[in-house]
């Protein structure tokens, strides 16, 4: 585990390197020799068939597999994922294809779910706030962020789950199959959010 410090990452700066990193699932190898350089500022895209390993290469970045070889750099300094908490701690957030969004709570509700502030008398003003202003950021175009996520289209619900992603800052925010399931419209929308 490493220190992230608090301060953005420069542009073009080497963020996440991997090299050789295979994953074996008893006798069936799921990634094979991966290298993979992320530099700050970069969108990159892995594509490839149903059963490649993008999934898996994803959930070893998030820390909820572990890498059977290889090696995992982030932001110049060798790192163990050894769970979800670990890759949130140095600043790698991930949104799932699931989204795991509760779509019985509003918005705010779910941008905050289990990072709440003030969880003892939960600052709701101050959440709304945050929540509006992580939203704009994104130029989402969702009318209330007080609406039900079960009211919400496939395209604003992925909105809302790259929204909670962005709550803690992250340096590097992983999205597996951003526009699975997803129309024509939908996915022109999460795209330009990406």
């Amino acid at each position: 585990m490493i220190d992230t410090p608090d301060e953005p990452v420069p542009a073009g700066e080497l963020v996440l390197s991997l090299r050789g990193v295979s994953k074996n699932f008893g006798a069936v190898s799921a990634l094979t020799d991966i290298d993979l350089d992320v530099h700050a500022g970069e969108v990159v895209a892995l594509v490839g068939d149903n059963g490649a390993g993008k999934s898996t290469l994803v959930k070893i970045l998030a820390g909820v597999h572990q890498p059977s070889s290889g090696t995992i750099s982030f932001r110049g300094k060798q790192v163990t994922l050894a769970d979800p908490s670990a890759a949130l701690t140095l600043g790698i957030a991930t949104v799932f294809q699931d989204l795991a969004l509760c779509e019985n709570l509003d918005i705010v509700a779910n941008i905050f779910l289990g990072r709440e502030l003030n969880p003892l008398r939960l600052d709701e003003v101050a959440m709304e706030v945050r929540a509006w202003t992580l939203l704009n950021e994104l130029s989402a175009r969702i009318p209330s962020v007080r609406e039900v996520v079960a009211s919400l289209s496939g395209g604003q619900r992925q909105t809302v789950a790259i929204a909670r992603s962005l709550l803690l800052e992250p340096k590097l925010i992983l999205l597996d199959e951003p526009t699975a399931a997803l129309g024509v419209a939908q996915t022109a929308e999460v795209l330009n959010l990406i």
